[in-house]
């Protein structure tokens, strides 16, 4: 028996794997059950066992071959926390230098608007000086963010510049090592989960059926 496997849509939830993982252990399972190993077996085992059996009897126990595999799965959990907390770092800045003038020059209109309609009303001088004097500092308050804002785009233009110095690095180049090292953790966790985990899990279904000679299909 020569049984082409195919991927579908399993529902539910796993315990030890995020949803996000889930989708990558289908991906590993259907390697595992294309491989020339696997679908050697199958065809060995004159089919006692399917692989679309196989498929449904790791599903279920997703939980327990994920376990094979959890130091490196955790290992990765950690590395997207740290790249998800790096990257909000970073978006700091950028976002408190667009927030600042921003804010900064809706309440200087505002306070000017109603200081000179009191002015010219001739209403409540005193309130009118404040609400004026208070616009005027808002509005400088937005023209040094503003300013600000040139300083730190120019900055940051002069050090995303292509350099051939290492120790002149830019953010971006940070960015994109925290996102290879992400990477190369989940290629590792696939790697051991699938040689650790799903593969011997099939193998030792397999073997039952053989040994009890029940056909499941």
């Amino acid at each position: 028996m020569n049984e082409t496997c195919t991927a579908d849509t399993h529902g539910g939830r796993c315990d030890h794997l995020r949803e996000q993982d889930l989708a990558a252990f289908e991906e590993v399972l259907q390697q595992a059950l294309d491989s020339a190993e696997i679908q050697q077996a199958l065809r060995v085992g004159d089919g006692v066992i399917t692989c679309e059996h196989l498929r449904a009897l790791a599903w279920e126990a997703r939980e327990s071959i994920a376990a094979s595999a959890a130091a490196e799965y955790h290992g990765l959990l950690r590395l997207r926390r740290t790249n998800v907390s790096a990257h909000a770092s970073d978006q700091l800045p950028a976002v408190l230098a667009v927030l600042v003038p921003a804010l900064a020059g809706i309440a200087a209109a505002v306070f000017l608007f109603v200081g000179y309609g009191l002015h010219l009303a001739s209403s409540q001088p005193q309130l009118a000086g404040e609400l004026l004097a208070m616009g005027w500092i808002c509005a400088g308050v937005t023209g040094l963010g503003l300013l600000a804002d040139v300083i730190w785009l120019m900055i940051t233009a002069i050090h995303n510049h292509p350099t051939t110095d290492p120790g002149t690095a830019s953010r971006t180049d940070a960015n994109t090592e925290d996102s290879l090292r992400v990477w190369r953790q989940a290629q590792l966790w696939r790697r051991t989960l699938l040689s650790r985990g799903i593969l011997p899990f099939l193998r030792a279904r397999v073997e039952e059926a053989r040994n009890t000679g029940t056909d499941t299909r």
